[in-house]
């Protein structure tokens, strides 16, 4: 990494240039475009970006997946001219049953177990439904700071979306405000993630029986996103069949969307596939107005036919085996996910104490009671500036982060992803932030 700091400020020119020749807003950037502009960034000055707006494995994935996908090859020479169920391969549903009940403790049927083509794929598919089983329902309201795609799949369906901040509202307050929401029958789902991309905020089981109970009452669908299954390591999730078990929406409701990732807890990311849980009860309910949109009325049926038919018509084969066998291997307690993705964790850890000495605050700073989880993410603030006039000084020391107002947040500020930061950088890290911080100072010398 470029560590001489004589090219630190880099100019802001240049970088004003960049922003109005693209027509990009920092308040309102997508991580796309920001990409773009850091890989121009980078290229112009000749300078590594910490490269903060990634939320991306940085690690390798486990050799469980690419050695099970390359054994079926071989073995099934004719795996890749025929094509997969459109619900998934019975060995893969048969051990995302067994995952959930290892790991949560719930009960579900394989037939409610169904592969997608990644989680951005399962949430397109929930949202669908849920915003169009009742005319009246058509609005998703978040648990928002959250994933910006998101709410663009909110707005490429012709959907609408409501949103409630988790600084401002946790416990009895936060389920009285989804009870005042719900109350209005405009909601069809509600959705959100936890740990929460980008507070790293992990929603209590008090708080989630509440939800629930709320979900049955008013007949709204959750979307519980998991993409960071079991990732909040102030709990010891990793040992299979063995309390504690990983908090979810479906102890508490009948009426569940659950997406888990492949992404981030097994590296895989780039094979594109992920798994949704729907509740046995929710697989066979029925509602009218599904049918103009999906020719049935029954949930289980939009879903598999209805919604991944028409999109890709299934899922690749050989990565379903391969977290067929990751699910295999983690059950039986031959291969500790957790264990290994907790390098993340660590790292955060060790990157906060350093922004925090820079004169950076944490936006997302506790957790009810106690302190927020290390994790894949954090938030960091300055005081007096917005989000985008924090990034745009960041950038010009080579760094680049997602304004929080990208997510849905009320509060200014930067989502910091370490998941590709290296222990060996951090050094090099700190250089810049006491540059940066050096350059914020009313009056620097």
């Amino acid at each position: 990494m470029n560590s001489n700091n004589i090219i630190f400020p880099l100019d802001s020119d240049f970088l004003k240039n960049c922003l109005n020749d693209w027509e990009v807003d920092l308040t309102h950037v997508s991580i796309r475009e920001l990409n773009r502009l850091v890989d121009e960034l980078s290229e112009h000055f000749d300078v590594e970006f910490f490269r903060f707006e990634f939320g991306i494995p940085g690690i390798p994935p486990n050799k469980i997946g690419p050695e099970e996908e390359i054994r079926i090859l071989q073995e099934n020479p004719r795996i890749p001219s025929t094509y997969p169920p459109f619900d998934g391969i019975p060995r893969l549903k048969e051990a995302a049953s067994n995952f959930v009940k290892k790991f949560m403790d719930i009960e579900v049927p394989p037939k409610s177990c169904v592969p997608t083509v990644g989680a951005m794929h399962s949430g397109f598919i929930c949202q669908s439904i849920v915003g169009r089983k009742q005319p009246e329902s058509n609005t998703i309201l978040y648990l928002d700071p959250g994933f910006p795609v998101n709410k663009l799949q909110t707005k490429f369906l012709g959907l609408q979306e409501q949103s409630i901040d988790l600084f401002d509202y946790r416990g009895d307050a936060l389920i009285d405000k989804i009870e005042e929401i719900f109350s209005t029958g405009k909601i069809g789902g509600l959705l959100w993630s936890s740990p929460n991309n980008p507070t790293w905020v992990c929603l209590k089981e008090s708080e989630l029986e509440g939800i629930g109970n709320l979900l049955t009452k008013y007949d709204v669908i959750g979307i519980e996103d998991a993409a960071y299954f079991g990732m909040d390591y102030r709990q010891d999730y990793s040992k299979p069949g063995v309390p504690p078990f990983i908090p979810t929406i479906a102890r508490y409701t009948g009426n569940y969307f659950l997406t888990i990732s492949s992404s981030k807890i097994f590296s895989y990311a780039g094979q594109r596939i992920a798994m949704t849980v729907i509740s046995p009860e929710l697989m066979e309910k029925r509602y009218k107005n599904l049918r103009q949109y999906f020719d049935t009325e029954r949930i289980g049926h939009a879903f598999v036919h209805g919604g991944i038919y028409p999109t890709t018509a299934g899922v690749p084969q050989t990565p379903q085996h391969a977290l067929a066998a990751l699910f295999e291997a983690a059950c039986s307690g031959d291969y500790n996910f957790l264990k290994e993705v907790k390098v993340y964790s660590r790292l955060a850890a060790k990157i906060k104490i350093i922004f925090q000495k820079y004169d950076f605050d944490l936006v997302y700073d506790k957790d009810m009671d106690e302190p927020i989880s290390d994790g894949f993410y954090f938030t960091v603030s300055r005081q007096g500036m917005t989000g985008a006039e924090l990034l745009f000084q960041m950038l010009r020391y080579g760094m680049a982060g997602i304004p929080l107002s990208t997510t849905g947040s009320t509060r200014e500020g930067i989502r910091i992803c370490v998941s590709i930061i290296r222990e060996s950088q951090l050094g090099e890290m700190e250089n810049r932030l006491s540059a940066l911080n050096h350059h914020l100072q009313p009056n620097p010398v």
